[in-house]
């Protein structure tokens, strides 16, 4: 005798048991809607328009700073060797003894001999109102005085006065001025004096001829 075969009672071919329910999955729950600005920030993140823009002015201020530091330093170092030709040039004057017919007043022969320097001078500075002029002689190389002479963060240039040269003595010529400095940043380092400046010295030593 023969039985008849076994049907699982969750057979999908042969329908559900009876009394049984199917369960079916709950519908995805939709994602919360995004903000305004959630959604603004999103849009503004995946443009490219005025990329380039935003990437300059981002190097706009260093590199415009590093630009004007190198000019400022170029125009400090022409000054000062503009100053130190015009110096040696109208030093010789007195380096062969033309001062003396030159510059007969001592009482004007500082003020003329300033002239013929800032004369030389073509750099863009106010030659007559920024730099002062030395010229005296000492006994030796060794103690003729160069540097500058600074006191409360000003030049000291009260001391400064005029000796006619006479035959084979060793002369020292100071022309020194406060050069002024515009970018702050790069300049502190620069800076020697009060006010952002610093001291430009150009000096000549030398021993007149035997005239």
């Amino acid at each position: 005798m023969k039985h008849p075969a076994h049907v699982p009672a969750d057979d999908p071919a042969h329908g559900a048991p009876t009394g049984s329910s199917v369960l079916e999955p709950a519908p995805p729950t939709p994602p919360a809607p995004r903000s305004r600005v959630v959604r603004l920030f999103a849009r503004f993140g995946r443009r490219q328009e005025g990329a380039t823009a935003v990437e300059f002015a981002l190097i706009a201020v260093p590199f415009f700073m590093l630009m004007f530091a190198i000019i400022e330093v170029t125009m400090l170092f022409w000054t000062a060797q503009a100053m130190e030709a015009a110096v040696a040039n109208a030093s010789r004057v007195l380096l062969t003894g033309q001062a003396l017919t030159k510059y007969p007043n001592s009482a004007t022969a500082l003020a003329s001999f300033k002239n013929d320097i800032c004369a030389r001078v073509t750099v863009l500075i106010n030659c007559q109102d920024n730099v002062q002029v030395d010229v005296r002689s000492y006994a030796s190389f060794a103690t003729a005085n160069a540097a500058a002479t600074v006191s409360g963060g000003n030049l000291d240039t009260s001391a400064f006065a005029y000796q006619q040269p006479g035959p084979q003595q060793i002369y020292l010529v100071r022309a020194v001025m406060a050069y002024p400095l515009y970018v702050p940043i790069w300049s502190q380092g620069l800076a020697n004096l009060n006010g952002n400046k610093r001291a430009i010295v150009a000096t000549t030593a030398f021993r007149t001829e035997p005239f």
